[in-house]
C-alpha cells in the first residue's frame, strides 16, 4: 500500500480527520456537545457550556473565562494558544474569540439574561499582538423580556465541513438568508456562484493551500496541533485530531510521528494539500466576510458575524467550511493576500475577515472540545 493511503489530513483550519475502525475519536473529546449545561447550576457556566462549542482556527480554543466576579464574565485570549506563525497579529484567533462571545451571549437569553457586553474594556490591543487584557466582559441580568435567538437552535447542528461537496448550488435565497443573519456592525456578508468568480477564488484558495502548507513555519505549526491517535485525542481535545483505523496504521509504521509530520515534502504535508484541493474543485459557491476597517474591535465583531453565518448556514442545511490561508497575514502569503482583496473588490482601510467554501455535504461529527473546567477561572 502506497503511504498516501495511510492518512487523510485537512488541516486547512482542521479540527477532526476521522477514518473508519480502530483507534476511534473517543467519547470523552466530544462529550461537550452532549446537553450542554445541564449539570450547571451558575447560569454564567451554563452559558460558558454552550460557547465553548463555537468555531475557532486550528480548533485551538483560544479563551479563557474569569467568573470570580458576582455576576460578571471576564474573557481574555489564552496566550498559550495562538498561531504565531500563520496568524502573527492574532487576527484570526481574536475572531474566534468574537465567535465564543457571540454563542455565549445567545445561551444567556436562551435562559432569560440579558447579556451586556463591553468590548476591550481595558483598552485596544497592539496592531501586531494580543495580551492578558480582557477582550470583553460580559454582565448578566436577569430580564424575561430578552427575546431568545433564533438561530441558537442550530447549535447542536453546527459544523466545519471540509469534505467534497456535492453539485448542487446554494440559491439566491439561501445566500441572501445568509447575509441577513450575518449582520453585525460594520460587517457585511458577500457570496458568488458566479461560475468564472468561482473559478477564479478556487484558483486563488488553492494556491494558498500550497503556500502554507508548504511553508515550513506555518506547516509545522499545524502539525504540531495534530493529536494522532484517541488516547492523544483524550489527553488534549484540541487541534485537529487524527484518528481512526489508518491513523494507527501510520503511528504504527512511524508516518505519524512528530518529524514525519512536520515535512513539508511528507505524506501529510501532500495530502493536505490534494485533499484541499480536491474539496476546493467541488466548491460552486464562495462567501466572504468583509469590514469597513480592521480595528480590534471589528475584528470580534467579525467573529460574532462568522458565527451567526455558521448557525444560518446548518439551519438551511448547507455545508460551510472557512478557507482563511489567503487572508493570513505572513510574508509568504502577502502577494496572495492582495490579489484576492482585488479579485473581491476590497481596498484598505476595508478588508477581508473570513473567506468559506459554501455547498452541499453530509454533516460530519463534532470536533473535541475541551472541559469546561479547562478554560474557567473560578
Amino acid at each position: 500500500m502506497k503511504r498516501r493511503s495511510f492518512m487523510r489530513v485537512l488541516a486547512a483550519g482542521g479540527a477532526v480527520i476521522a477514518l473508519p475502525g480502530c483507534d476511534q475519536m473517543p467519547p470523552s473529546a466530544t462529550a461537550p456537545w452532549t446537553a450542554p449545561g445541564a449539570s450547571q447550576t451558575d447560569l454564567r457556566l451554563r452559558a460558558l457550556s454552550w460557547a465553548l462549542l463555537a468555531p475557532n482556527p486550528h480548533n485551538l480554543q483560544s479563551w479563557v473565562a474569569d467568573i470570580r466576579e458576582p455576576g460578571l464574565i471576564r474573557l481574555s485570549v489564552d496566550l498559550q494558544r495562538l498561531l504565531p506563525a500563520s496568524d502573527p497579529p492574532n487576527r484570526q484567533v481574536l475572531i474566534g474569540c468574537g465567535a465564543f462571545l457571540e454563542l455565549l451571549c445567545q445561551a444567556a437569553a436562551q435562559q432569560g439574561q440579558r447579556a451586556e457586553v463591553t468590548l476591550l474594556p481595558e483598552g485596544e490591543y497592539v496592531a501586531d499582538g494580543v495580551d492578558a487584557r480582557p477582550f470583553a466582559t460580559v454582565r448578566l441580568t436577569a430580564d424575561a423580556s430578552v427575546p431568545p435567538d433564533p438561530l441558537f437552535a442550530a447549535v447542536p447542528l453546527r459544523r466545519t465541513n471540509r469534505a467534497p461537496f456535492t453539485a448542487q448550488v446554494p440559491d439566491a435565497q439561501a445566500l441572501a438568508q445568509l447575509a441577513e443573519a450575518a449582520g453585525r456592525p460594520g460587517i457585511t456578508l458577500h457570496s458568488s456562484t458566479d461560475a468564472a468568480k468561482v473559478q477564479r477564488l478556487r484558483e486563488l484558495a488553492i494556491a494558498g493551500y500550497r503556500v502554507e502548507f508548504g511553508n515550513a513555519a506555518t506547516w509545522a505549526e499545524s502539525a504540531k496541533l495534530m493529536r494522532v491517535g484517541a488516547a492523544a485525542v483524550a489527553a488534549e481535545p484540541s487541534g485537529v485530531a487524527v484518528t481512526g483505523t489508518m491513523a494507527w496504521f501510520g503511528r504504527q509504521l512511524g508516518m505519524l510521528g512528530p518529524e514525519a509530520l512536520r515535512k513539508t515534502d511528507g505524506v501529510a504535508a501532500r495530502t493536505a494539500i490534494n485533499s484541499s484541493a480536491e474539496a476546493a474543485a467541488h466548491t460552486h459557491a464562495w462567501a466572504w466576510l468583509s469590514s469597513a476597517d480592521n480595528s480590534r474591535r471589528t475584528q470580534i465583531e467579525a467573529g460574532r458575524a462568522y458565527l451567526r453565518t455558521d448557525l444560518a448556514a446548518a439551519q438551511l442545511g448547507l455545508a460551510i467550511h472557512p478557507n482563511s490561508q489567503v487572508l493570513q497575514e505572513f510574508e509568504a502569503m502577502s502577494a496572495l493576500y492582495d490579489r484576492f482583496h482585488a479579485v473581491v473588490g476590497v481596498a484598505q482601510p476595508a478588508r477581508v475577515q473570513m473567506f468559506v467554501r459554501l455547498g452541499y455535504a453530509a454533516r460530519p461529527e463534532p470536533a473535541p472540545r475541551r472541559p469546561l473546567s479547562r478554560l474557567v477561572h473560578t
